[in-house]
């Protein structure tokens, strides 16, 4: 029997995405403030609408940056986290191959290029990848 290398090592992203806390897109920054405090492993959080579609993407230490930063907390408080949410961010479906999500992850602006990728599955949320993942199993 003949077995090939690559075949063996084909890594699919289900094998590799991470699970990540979630937010509906009408909470306020208190609200995703408390549910980041309980998930402080996550590097991010995924904001959905009722029907569980990512519509936004908050970076951990970003959105920690505003929440400590110059604005007033009451201000900040009662803000919607959509206002500061990545709305744009880079969504794949599962069944994606990991050389095109990281192709298209690199070829991001270089401000949100390290930035988490959104996997869904039949559009709905189904976890998220770093970019270190998918380095860590490019050939």
């Amino acid at each position: 029997m003949i077995t090939t290398k690559a075949a063996s090592t084909t890594v699919k992203l289900a094998e590799i995405m991470r699970p990540v806390p979630v937010v509906l897109d009408h909470h306020t920054c208190r609200q995703t403030l408390r549910t980041m405090f309980e998930h402080p492993e996550s590097k991010c959080l995924v904001l959905c609408n009722t029907a569980e579609k990512p519509v936004g993407l908050l970076m951990s230490e970003k959105f920690y940056l505003v929440a400590t930063g110059r604005l007033g907390t009451d201000t900040f408080y009662r803000e919607p986290a959509m206002k500061l949410a990545h709305k744009h961010p880079l969504i794949v479906d599962i069944a994606c191959e990991p050389h095109t999500v990281l192709a298209m992850a690199l070829d991001r602006n270089p401000i949100h290029r390290n930035d988490s990728i959104i996997v869904t599955d039949c559009g709905k949320l189904a976890g998220v990848l770093y970019v270190s993942d998918l380095l860590a199993f490019r050939s």
